[in-house]
């Protein structure tokens, strides 16, 4: 029978990201965009896993850690909190409430898969409370073109938006730019954050990648934004993107399986 994720996340990106991504996976998503509606599917039908973002409408991540772990009947279920760049986690909160890892967003699909499976197995590596972009990923100093990779997991490494056949995107050459990175700039089109922090170490010609990508995203979606509701031109819009760089990450790993 497969595992139970709720993951409750106000953004679309991040829920087409982890739909996409526990894809082939023996883990059921369920998603849900704001804590209260969490809670309520936390009552109705336990998970056996839970992500909740710090930030999200109703009752934030660290009330919806609250309910689970303050039930004895549910204190079992892990729950991991997930962070943005502009969303600093509480993580001497989070670990008195009794939580059981955090992600910052972006991150890496393969990264979320192994974490997941840690928990789901009753594994608690230290790991879980390292924000992905930390050297245990992306290694200080690595360089500009150099794949973000999870220690003893696959390069999580993927093409910038113009090399999937955008048309605004192609008119600039293409350059190497991280899954995470690429999630960074849909977010930051989604959000209407500023442009997506530097990672560690120096990555000019990743960060050049990264705010076409950004840029190419956002006029894609501007172009749509006739007499629509933005919201849902957003959705569509980061949804289709969001669902081919998952899939195109999906099919690496793969192939490097198969590879190997």
């Amino acid at each position: 029978m497969p595992h139970r994720l709720l993951l409750a996340d106000d953004s679309v990106t991040i829920q087409r990201v982890i739909e996409l991504t526990f894809t082939e996976e023996d883990v059921t998503v369920t998603a849900v965009g704001d804590g209260q509606q969490a809670i309520d599917q936390i009552s109705a039908e336990p998970p056996d896993i839970v992500l909740a973002d710090v930030g999200m409408p109703e009752k934030t991540g660290y009330e919806v850690a609250e309910f689970v772990k303050g039930d004895p009947v549910l204190s079992r279920i892990p729950v991991i909190l997930l962070t943005g760049a502009y969303e600093p986690v509480d993580k001497e909160r989070a670990k008195r409430i009794g939580c059981d890892g955090v992600m910052e967003k972006p991150f890496e699909p393969q990264m979320v898969i192994n974490r997941v499976r840690d928990l789901l197995a009753g594994e608690r590596p230290a790991s879980l409370w390292t924000a992905p972009l930390d050297d245990e990923v992306s290694g200080v100093g690595a360089p500009a073109t150099a794949p973000i990779r999870e220690v003893g997991g696959p390069a999580a490494e993927t093409t910038a938006l113009a090399a999937a056949s955008s048309p605004i995107a192609s008119a600039a050459p293409a350059a190497p730019v991280s899954l995470a990175e690429a999630f960074a700039a849909l977010l930051a089109a989604e959000q209407g954050w500023p442009s997506p922090p530097p990672t560690a170490g120096d990555r000019t010609a990743s960060s050049l990648a990264t705010e076409r990508l950004a840029a190419a995203v956002t006029r894609r979606v501007l172009d749509q934004l006739t007499d629509q509701v933005v919201e849902d031109a957003v959705t569509r819009e980061v949804s289709q993107v969001a669902e081919r760089l998952v899939q195109d990450e999906i099919d690496r790993i793969k192939s490097d399986a198969d590879a190997t």
